[in-house]
């Protein structure tokens, strides 16, 4: 096993709770809110959810960004100067979320009461924030802060947010509220364990030169991105209004969240290796370690989209509400395999791009991406309604991941899987898929779990039988086990 195999996976080992459980968690609050909030309320809680992503590219990402990859650079000498200009982005960036929530509130449709845009607001700040010194803490090294502030801000915002729910009723200011209530209990968890101290700083205009010189684009290539994933929503809340809104959100957001959930299992180990090997003059390593993960994830995604195409169906009956079920069959495949693609190119060619200081190469991407979009989800809406606008942003996110890898392969020297390597990925991935269809007809709850178990143990069986030295490495592996208590 190769150095950047042992050390991408002794982090992912690390960081393996924050990463799986949160989302884990989301997934099961989002199938939850289907029996709890009617379509309207689901559909503006969701929305408010997936808009926070764009609101803070308005506010900290791109300075979330340059803490991630440049912060080793400021340990020491610089390291107050740092923290000092790290306050006042985050105050002015919780300004400009406050700016932005009753414009997207008026874009729902919902209410611009005092009650709900003080809760949306707080909800904006709260995520943001906490999002923020996550990523500080990643690049620092310090994955007990980020562990503790990930798992207190789903748990518990998951907990208040049903709560709220139970004395409140389908009230999309209380769901809001009360998962801005847990995200701050975690950044105040966060800001203890990493020394963070709140307050108005200092602006720094020579360091602010730096983030705008790196982040512009990111900015640009953020907000335009954001579109990409989203502007089916804002597509059907147009045409269609919140009761269609409910019913796309639900099929989108789980796809959304089965993805993401499987995506960052590797994540967020696998960039701060990167810039470490980048740190250290090593360009070759660090583009070595982003095309590793690249394909550690493309043997993650692949098979969780095909599995979800094979048992759509029955997942659906037994997790989601019945007014919800019928598009969400319908669309959470083809949701889950654009979402499967858009994370590839993210993890893989933005940060192979980033890694290079060349952000506004994701830019122009994201830019393609988000104007195939709009026209192709546009169409599929007007020609086939809900399922062909989500076939439409299928479309337009493959061509760009295509693009974009094409691209990094040809001119940023990212090292290329081989083509037998994706096709015996895609072998694997057929197996599961014939060997789950294959299993008799049936529902519920233990019919679900044999087909999803069945599918695991077949495509590991086949990625085992496949991959010569995957297999290699299991022997030796269990070799050593088996001599070891002889030892």
């Amino acid at each position: 096993m190769s150095d950047h195999v042992r050390k991408l996976l002794h982090s992912t080992f690390l960081y393996l709770p924050a990463q799986f459980i949160p989302p884990a968690v989301q997934f099961a609050l989002t199938v939850l809110w289907t029996h709890l909030l009617d379509p309207a309320a689901f559909g503006s809680v969701t929305f408010v959810i997936a808009a926070q992503e764009f609101a803070a590219y308005l506010g900290l990402s791109v300075w979330s960004l340059f803490v991630l990859r440049f912060r080793p650079r400021f340990i020491g000498a610089d390291e107050t100067r740092f923290r000092e200009m790290d306050k006042r982005m985050a105050v002015s960036a919780s300004a400009v979320q406050l700016a932005l929530t009753p414009p997207m509130l008026l874009l729902l449709g919902m209410p611009c009461d005092a009650p709900t845009v003080c809760a949306a607001a707080a909800y904006l700040i709260t995520r943001m924030l906490l999002a923020h010194y996550g990523d500080w803490a990643r690049a620092g090294q310090s994955i007990g802060a980020y562990t503790s502030g990930q798992l207190i801000g789903a748990l518990v915002g998951a907990g208040l947010s049903v709560a709220a729910i139970r004395q409140f009723g389908s009230n999309p200011a209380a769901v809001l509220g009360a998962l801005a209530l847990g995200q701050a209990l975690a950044l105040a968890v966060v800001a203890l364990q990493t020394g963070v101290r709140f307050g108005l700083g200092r602006f720094d205009r020579a360091m602010f030169r730096d983030v705008a010189r790196f982040g512009g684009p990111s900015i640009i290539g953020g907000v335009v991105g954001w579109g990409a994933a989203n502007i089916i929503r804002v597509l059907v809340q147009t045409i269609d209004g919140p009761v269609a809104l409910g019913l796309i959100s639900a099929g989108w957001s789980l796809g959304q969240r089965i993805a993401g959930v499987l995506a960052m299992l590797l994540t967020a180990a696998a960039f701060p290796l990167a810039v470490k090997h980048m740190e250290s003059g090593d360009r070759a390593g660090a583009l070595a370690q982003i095309s590793l993960n690249g394909l550690l994830l493309l043997g993650v995604l692949a098979p969780a989209t095909v599995g979800a195409a094979a048992v759509a169906q029955p997942m659906v009956t037994l997790l989601i509400a019945e007014n919800f079920r019928e598009s969400t069959i319908a669309i959470l495949p083809v949701a889950i395999c654009a979402a499967s693609l858009r994370y590839l190119r993210i993890h893989v060619c933005d940060q192979a791009m980033i890694l290079l200081e060349r952000p506004e190469l994701s830019m122009f991407v994201s830019i393609a991406e988000t104007a195939m979009n709009v026209a192709l989800c546009a169409a599929g809406l007007y020609v086939g309604g809900l399922f062909g606008g989500a076939l439409g942003m299928l479309l337009g996110t493959t061509i760009a991941c295509v693009a974009g890898f094409a691209y990094c392969f040809a001119r940023l020297g990212l090292p290329a899987p081989t083509p037998w390597t994706a096709l015996r990925i895609g072998l694997a991935c057929l197996a599961m898929y014939v060997g789950v269809r294959a299993l008799p007809e049936g529902g519920g709850a233990i019919f679900l779990a044999v087909a999803v178990l069945a599918g695991a143990l077949i495509y590991a069986t086949a990625i085992v039988v496949l991959f010569p030295d995957i297999r290699a490495s299991l022997i030796a592996r269990l070799h050593r086990q088996s001599e070891a208590p002889a030892q």
